[in-house]
């Protein structure tokens, strides 16, 4: 899959999460990162970690001034 196929699909993907779970996407997605990891699926731990990167950002506040 081409790079940016796969980041609007990345993308698309957090989209959903959040809007299915809310204020506890983040937990969420964390959660299946730890369940994956401790099954010794880390590739899949990594994405799930990805995902709640990915979730934290779009949840930290933004700085800086307004634009008009």
């Amino acid at each position: 899959m081409p790079d940016r196929a796969r980041t609007a699909n990345f993308d698309e993907t957090v989209r959903r999460f959040i809007l299915r779970y809310g204020e506890a996407a983040l937990t969420e997605a964390n959660r299946r990162a730890q369940e994956l990891e401790s099954e010794g699926d880390s590739d899949g731990a990594e994405t799930w970690r990805q995902v709640a990167a990915a979730i934290a950002a779009q949840s930290a506040p933004r700085t800086g001034r307004q634009l008009h």
